[in-house]
């Protein structure tokens, strides 16, 4: 097998088992900052996804399996998990290029309302996940405020590629908006998120509808959720508008959606993405909110 054609032990376990035939070629996906993503060929005329990424954890890829189905309900479509293990993610393939349904907007906003009314009594999650190659802290927590103030803002303060490029009037300004929380984001309850919902993890199914990859589930502030379809556009308005018919927000939410990019800018500095651009954007927002 050619070097580029390299593929690990589980995706040919996962041909064999299935009779989907053998891998012949393969091409590279967008897979983010984290992964590599190919889709591999078979002989046979099968197709599927395999994600892999160096100097994980070895629970990574089993978490992700474990995240994805977490969000499955009626209204989307999240890729079968065929395989999981300490090397890579083998995912049913969904197909490319192909056409959205006329209606597929209105069926992700209606979707996406469906999750956030599956709730909780408290904030977090069962186990710590991760956020890129990060572990999240999501202990249970009957303070929405305290959760996102604890686990999301103030928690880069600490990690150390924020720690040198965030000055100390960054960090007086961000602990001030930790603490101002209760007075810039309403009273929500805890829902069930999808957690990383931006465009390039939004997908076409077969049938031209919505599906979803690359989740990081908890239960959270549906605003916060809502902060990834706004922040990097992408999303049709439809989204939006058919979202609030099913779970009505209160007015202002668009500019609130904006204090939400904070802890994803933070994140993506840690990870060393675009530090130039993330950076001056967390200050532009630091200094309107704090």
């Amino acid at each position: 097998m050619p070097s580029a054609m390299r593929l690990p032990a589980a995706v040919l376990e996962v041909c064999g088992d299935l009779g989907l035939g053998q891998p012949v070629d393969c091409e590279a996906l967008d897979g983010g900052i984290i992964c590599r993503t190919r889709r591999v060929r078979t002989d046979a005329g099968s197709t599927l996804v395999v994600k892999e990424a160096a100097g994980v954890a070895a629970d990574f890829f089993p978490l992700e399996a474990t995240m994805l189905d977490a969000i499955r309900q009626p209204g989307w479509t999240v890729p079968a998990v065929l395989a999981a293990t300490a090397e890579c993610l083998v995912l049913e393939d969904l197909g490319q290029d192909n056409p959205r349904a006329d209606d597929y907007w209105e069926r992700l906003g209606r979707a996406w309302a469906g999750l956030h009314e599956r709730t909780s009594e408290r904030f977090g999650w069962s186990r710590d996940l991760y956020y890129g190659t990060l572990l999240s802290d999501n202990a249970w927590r009957a303070d929405g405020y305290a959760f996102y103030a604890d686990t999301r803002f103030l928690p880069w303060l600490s990690r150390p590629r924020c720690a040198a490029v965030l000055d100390a009037e960054d960090r007086r300004r961000l602990e001030r908006v930790a603490t101002r929380l209760p007075a810039l984001i309403p009273l929500q309850g805890p829902s069930l998120m999808h957690g990383d919902l931006w465009c390039g993890n939004l997908l076409v199914d077969a049938a031209g509808g919505p599906a979803v990859i690359d989740p990081s589930p908890h239960y959270g502030w549906p605003e916060a959720d809502l902060h990834n379809a706004q922040m990097f556009g992408g999303f049709d308005d439809r989204f939006f508008d058919a979202y609030r018919e099913c779970h009505p927000l209160e007015p202002g939410w668009r500019e609130r959606l904006e204090l939400l990019y904070l802890p994803h800018l933070l994140g993506m500095i840690e990870h060393d993405c675009d530090v130039a651009g993330s950076l001056a954007w967390t200050r532009r927002l630091l200094a309107r909110f704090a």
